[in-house]
């Protein structure tokens, strides 16, 4: 339960960082006794529901970009620009382990195979250990938890990608 609320407070501390367009964050996280609770950020709108609670209001827009995001050490491509960031997180009662995943959907500015190439030697040099799949990677962080990188062009200089990882 304290972790849930600890991802609560994070995207609303990151709420007071006024930027331009607009990054859409979300979390759904389902607590050790079943209590499930909802956070979504959109367009400059907050929804909360929770046991008990449910509300929204207005806050400034925030932008993400590659340095408000770091995956054991890996952040991405210099210049880009997250649109979505998503959190499910679901604590186990017990010892049993938490489950919980992160998706990252981002844009940056460079063509496909020169952001594949700057990812694989970043992903090489913090020891994460992964192969090629399909224009992206997939393998385990340095922690070993599994992740994806899926990449795409975006006509021109452009490159789409989402990391998705899965862990506690």
């Amino acid at each position: 339960m304290r972790r849930l609320s600890l991802l609560l407070v994070l995207p609303l501390a990151l709420a007071a960082c006024d930027g331009k367009g607009g990054t859409s964050v979300s979390i759904n996280a389902t607590s050790d006794d079943g209590d499930n609770s909802t956070f979504a950020m959109n367009n400059g709108t907050v929804a909360i529901k929770g046991d008990g609670f449910e509300g929204s209001f207005k806050v400034p827009q925030i932008k993400m970009t590659a340095e408000n995001f770091d995956m054991n050490g890996v952040k991405l491509y210099p210049g880009s620009e997250i649109g979505n960031f998503h959190i499910d997180a679901n604590d186990k009662p017990g010892n049993a382990k938490d489950e919980g995943k992160v998706t990252v959907d981002f844009t940056s500015p460079a063509d496909l195979a020169k952001v594949q190439g700057w990812f694989q030697e970043k992903l090489t040099g913090k020891g994460f250990k992964f192969a090629a799949k399909g224009n992206g990677f997939a393998g385990t962080t340095d922690d070993g938890d599994p992740f994806t990188l899926d990449l795409s062009a975006d006509g021109g200089a452009k490159t789409k990608g989402r990391i998705e990882i899965s862990g506690s």
